[in-house]
């Protein structure tokens, strides 16, 4: 008899491709800012041009004018991020596992996609709001939306428009999803449980993206996303979530939209929809299993063959 091929990768692998493409991105970061002598931080435009020629003029060096960062520039320096996010979990479920598809779920269905983008933006429109209402009480008007606007307004022209939402809305939710509800969520499940390992990669997806204003809401964002993962099996629906969620934001600093109330209840409604489906969806497994359990407890030769039960 065959044995079955040990899972030998683990949370090892994630602090390695967290650590790794963090430090690449960085250094891939420093090496072009330095070699284009781009601004690491500041406004833009004309009047950011001007105050940069006028200082060095008032302080009697030579006009010099130091450019801001463009997006192509930012887009190559976070490849080698999104290279560790999804390289190191395919090489370590192929090398330590049985593959990416079957040991963290990376595959799609096409009922993934309206589902996903349906609670993505509902998550956006509605829940988002909901989570900082009570804090703005508290904190006054909050600026939550700066670490994103430091991206969506330098989209200028309709390059650098595409640019942002292949960077925003992409790249980083199908790269994010790969490593956070891929390898990391699995290899905790291994290690502590289904629950510590949902809300353990949730608060580790929120941290790290360094925002603190940003944590309430990408905390409950990420518990939404890995209980879609532990309901579906697999990574296609968070995935099209993510990208919901991002689009929805990056659309709506890049042109600045303001939504009427009917477009939010519309979204809000559409997600719950779609959340009523993955509850029946579970609620379903929940029902085979324990069906097949009565079966194989009844059965003795299928309690020793579980392969010959079909789904009812």
């Amino acid at each position: 008899m065959v044995q079955p091929k040990e899972v030998r990768w683990g949370l090892g692998d994630v602090v390695i491709g967290f650590l790794a493409g963090e430090l690449l991105s960085i250094l891939a970061y420093l090496m072009l800012q330095s070699i284009g002598g781009y601004a690491t931080s500041g406004p833009y435009g004309m009047g950011h041009a001007f105050g940069q020629v006028a200082g060095h003029v008032a302080i009697g060096d030579a006009p010099a004018y130091q450019p801001f960062m463009p997006l192509w520039v930012v887009l190559i320096a976070q490849i080698p991020l999104w290279a560790c996010m999804v390289g190191v979990p395919v090489i370590a479920t192929r090398t330590k596992g049985h593959g990416p598809v079957r040991d963290i779920g990376l595959r799609i269905r096409a009922i993934d996609v309206p589902v996903g983008l349906a609670i993505g933006v509902a998550a956006q429109l509605v829940l988002v709001p909901i989570v900082y209402w009570p804090l703005m009480r508290l904190l006054g008007n909050p600026d939550v939306s700066a670490a994103a606007r430091d991206t969506t307004d330098r989209a200028t022209d309709p390059l650098n428009i595409i640019m942002v939402f292949l960077i925003v809305s992409v790249a980083a939710p199908v790269a994010e999803e790969i490593f956070f509800r891929g390898l990391t969520q699995h290899a905790a499940v291994r290690r502590w449980g289904p629950w510590v390992a949902l809300f353990g990669t949730a608060a580790f997806f929120a941290f790290t993206h360094f925002e603190p204003l940003q944590f309430p809401a990408l905390f409950l964002f990420g518990l939404i996303l890995g209980a879609m993962v532990f309901v579906t099996g697999r990574l296609g629906t968070s995935m099209c979530a993510h990208v919901g969620f991002n689009l929805v934001a990056a659309a709506t600093l890049v042109w600045k939209i303001e939504l009427p109330l009917w477009a939010l209840v519309v979204a809000g409604l559409a997600g719950l929809v779609a959340g009523g489906y993955l509850v029946q969806t579970y609620r379903s497994k929940r029902s085979g299993r324990s069906k097949r359990s009565a079966r194989s407890a009844a059965d003795p030769v299928v309690a020793e063959n579980p392969s010959r039960v079909t789904a009812p």
